[in-house]
């Protein structure tokens, strides 16, 4: 398996010329278990440190005629995400066998320091290098963008809640938005209602549910899209007047851009995720119950030290796609303050609040049960802000105050069909 890899990533390097990612992404000579490539692969760098250039099939054969270059259909990005996959496994199988001596010989102390030192080196087993830039070289760049985006409401995608956008300027490339609330407040239906409002503006969305089958996922989507209510869709018992607007939301989606819907049974990791993202290719990605993913590192589920790699992992995932990650957690109720959703309050693990980029916090409103508080709990870049939604339990909806008054159907509380 390793010396296939090895073989094809090398193989995909020589025949596109391409060796910059795998530079970035840390790949050393090290890392290559077989000697023909390994020397190979030391040859690619030493050329391309020497000319600026990968060296082409010609001159490798001169220099190794009997190493044969293969035909690779596979991305790079797929070959380096693998390699990389492999290497921060042997890392953690070496950091176990030598914790494990330590422990055989009851030296505690330096058991734990193997495992501390071999999980921050599978850690920081390639990730992305660093891209540096002088600022004294590229004023006029800075100040061009400034024009691009002076008369723009939005940096990012808005999420179609008015009050939530102008705080954040929208959901951004390379951004991990948390979105957190107690079990059962809608916490699922808010982020689904984000990715149709996303998908109204044009772009492409990719949910992918923990929580929910595609199935489900897709009778959620239809009633809020369509503005009818859930449970008699799911009964086969819509109005007449429902039915005529789920037909006529049917067949215009037939002729519009993608929007997909992902299930997922629990213990997906995040390489699989990032598989499915090269694979649809979307605009933004929403991930539902990201507590329920499996750490690829520790094989776990649900600990502190599972979930702190897996978000780590999406953080960096999302700045490798360069595209917004929304993913959705639950709070502790014993955790929340008077009923308010903090940051404080979040389950699991506190590497949301370091790995978020925005923090999202979703709660209920004692007064009115279709109401929900949607705020901004912490961000990297904005204050503090909140505004109240609309919850509209039979169809599943969520609106602020201005996309209410926009909407025909749920400006009008009282309609029932």
């Amino acid at each position: 398996m390793s010396a296939d890899n090895e073989h094809r990533l090398v193989s995909k390097v020589i025949k596109d010329r391409e060796i910059t990612p795998a530079l970035h992404r840390g790949i050393t000579d090290a890392w290559f278990l077989d000697d023909d490539n390994r020397k190979v692969w030391s040859f690619l760098k030493r050329h391309y440190s020497e000319y600026s250039e990968v060296p082409t099939v010609v001159t490798v054969k001169d220099h190794y005629p009997n190493y044969k270059v293969l035909d690779v259909e596979d991305s790079l990005d797929y070959l380096l995400d693998t390699m990389v996959e492999f290497r921060r496994r042997l890392l953690t199988r070496k950091g176990l066998e030598d914790a494990v001596e330590f422990l055989q010989d009851n030296n505690h102390d330096a058991a734990l320091l193997a495992m501390e030192q071999t999980i921050s080196r599978v850690n920081e087993s390639g990730v992305l290098g660093t891209h540096e830039i002088d600022l004294t070289k590229n004023t006029e760049e800075r100040y061009k963008e400034y024009l691009a985006i002076q008369n723009q409401t939005f940096l990012g995608i808005p999420t179609g809640f008015k009050d939530i956008d102008e705080a954040t300027a929208g959901l951004q490339g390379g951004q991990l938005v948390t979105i957190i609330a107690p079990p059962k407040t809608g916490k699922s239906q808010v982020a689904l209602q984000m990715a149709i409002n996303v998908h109204a503006l044009g772009k492409v969305p990719m949910f992918q549910s923990f929580e929910m089958n595609n199935h489900e996922q897709q009778q959620r989507h239809d009633a809020m899209r369509a503005h009818i209510d859930h449970s008699r869709l799911r009964r086969g018992k819509l109005l007449d007047k429902e039915n005529d607007r789920y037909i006529d939301m049917l067949n215009k989606m037939e002729t519009e851009h993608p929007f997909h819907l992902v299930d997922a049974v629990n213990g997906i990791t995040v390489a699989a995720l990032s598989a499915k993202i090269e694979q649809l290719k979307p605009d933004v990605v929403f991930v539902d119950g990201v507590y329920l993913m499996m750490d690829e590192l520790t094989g776990e589920m649900n600990t502190p030290q599972a979930i702190t790699n897996i978000t780590r992992a999406l953080k960096r995932l999302a700045q490798k796609i360069d595209k917004p990650i929304i993913i959705t957690t639950q709070t502790l109720l014993w955790k929340m303050r008077a009923g308010k959703v903090t940051a404080d309050s979040i389950g699991y693990s506190s590497s949301f609040f370091q790995d978020s980029d925005v923090i999202l916090g979703l709660e209920p409103v004692e007064e009115d049960d279709s109401i929900r508080l949607l705020k901004v709990v912490a961000s990297r870049n904005c204050p503090p802000k909140e505004t109240s939604l609309t919850w509209r339990w039979s169809t599943g909806c969520f609106h602020d105050e201005s996309a209410m008054m926009q909407c025909e159907f749920c400006s009008n509380w009282g309609f029932d069909g």
